[in-house]
């Protein structure tokens, strides 16, 4: 009977450590994506694209209409990253044309750089050590570049 206690006591332990470390391991995906997975416009970029691996994201008005949009770098190939920025319209989403994302250590900062709408975003990251950055403005579906160094070096 000791036995039989001792090792129900085991499996307890044993399971309560697995679902820990499920719940621990869920945070820091949600930590490192930047938002949590059951995001509405996070959840529309996974239905159009499934087999992309998002990788970071970030989670601000970037066209000023008031409402929050998300800007997703996610892998296309084994060097190469993407980024798009899904736009959400009143409930209804539009996703803007892709442009190249830094392939390692990805950042989103939201920035009021002119002090007027709509926000601006700066995205750096960097690959094989070279470092890169720009800020960009999305206008209608098309995301601009206004300014950058390095994000050819390093996408």
């Amino acid at each position: 009977m000791r036995k039989k206690a001792g090792i129900a006591i085991i499996t307890i332990i044993i399971f309560g450590l697995g679902v820990f470390a499920f719940s621990q391991d869920k945070i820091k995906r949600e930590n490192n994506l930047g938002v949590k997975e059951d995001n509405k416009l996070l959840q529309y970029f996974i239905s159009l694209y499934p087999d992309k691996e998002v990788l970071k994201c970030g989670y601000g008005d970037v066209d000023g209409d008031d409402r929050k949009d998300l800007v997703v770098i996610f892998n296309n190939s084994k060097r190469s990253n993407g980024m798009v920025v899904v736009l959400d319209k009143e409930g209804k989403y539009e996703i803007t044309g892709e442009l190249p994302a830094p392939i390692d250590n990805q950042k989103i900062e939201f920035k009021d750089i002119d002090e007027t709408k709509p926000l601006e975003f700066i995205v750096s990251g960097s690959k094989d050590g070279q470092f890169g950055y720009a800020i960009f403005r999305v206008e209608g579906l098309e995301v601009k570049n206004l300014f950058g160094e390095g994000m050819r070096d390093c996408c």
